[in-house]
């Protein structure tokens, strides 16, 4: 189970601008649960770049630094609870990327093995965790060689939706064109969290910017709805909200 952060900008701008001392604070005390790894992702000019490591956002100076002293017009944030009995390693810390796309999940898949359908060889080969997470990352990933990530993203989800067990398929894409947002999740899972939201994504669009986000914090958001994709151009800030059918039939 994790929390997710993502944002696109008009200009480069550091973590601790775009949301203000206060609600970064907030945001890095979810890792008082969620302390297993952090990670942060951002698109360059044709690519994109991670930084992550498995220790707790809340104590480490790493984070704090990237936060406040690197600049970026997009990217994401994960904080990590390691669940399902995974390890708390390198390899396992999101953001998943291939140089191309950064990919961050929240939820599970349950037993992560099963995802190994969806991938092929080649792209199995590449795998350095034991995650369900990285190997629904390789599964759009695949996707996305004959279509547009967001496209690829709704069809993998639409795949383990019918076919596989799980809670949550929550997840942000970044690519260098565009910040990708998909909610969806088992509301039988969601009923059973100590938190009644936990699984619900969120996101506020202002005038510098467009924020998506995991529940827990902050104010002034609209609700991203069950079954909702959320796709954000880099440079114009334009968003668009489709439901998953939508999204597939678009590709």
């Amino acid at each position: 189970m994790c929390r997710l952060l993502g944002y696109v900008t008009r200009t480069p701008t550091t973590l601790a601008q775009l949301l203000g001392e206060a609600e970064l604070h907030e945001f890095t005390e979810l890792s008082c649960k969620h302390g297993d790894g952090w990670g942060f992702a951002w698109a360059t000019a044709d690519g994109v770049e991670v930084r992550k490591s498995p220790d707790a956002a809340r104590k480490s100076q790493a984070f704090a630094r990237h936060a406040h002293e690197h600049t970026t017009d997009l990217g994401l944030v994960h904080l990590r609870w390691a669940t399902l009995g995974l390890s708390v390693v390198q390899e396992n810390t999101h953001p998943f990327t291939d140089g191309t796309m950064a990919f961050a999940h929240n939820g599970s898949i349950r037993p992560p093995s099963s995802l190994d359908a969806l991938i092929p060889a080649d792209l199995q080969a590449r795998r350095l965790g034991t995650t369900d997470s990285e190997r629904y990352f390789l599964a759009t990933l695949a996707g996305a060689e004959d279509a547009d990530p967001a496209e690829a993203l709704a069809d993998t989800v639409d795949r383990i939706t019918y076919s596989l067990q799980f809670s949550g398929l929550n997840a942000l894409i970044a690519t260098p064109e565009q910040l990708i947002a998909v909610c969806r999740y088992d509301p039988v899972a969601q009923a059973m969290e100590d938190e009644p939201d936990y699984y619900h994504l969120r996101y506020r669009v202002t005038r510098e910017g467009v924020v998506i986000s995991s529940s827990g914090w902050g104010a002034g958001w609209r609700s991203l709805e069950n079954g909702e994709l959320l796709t954000v151009q880099r440079g114009t800030l334009d968003v668009s909200v489709r439901s998953l059918a939508e999204a597939q039939l678009a590709g």
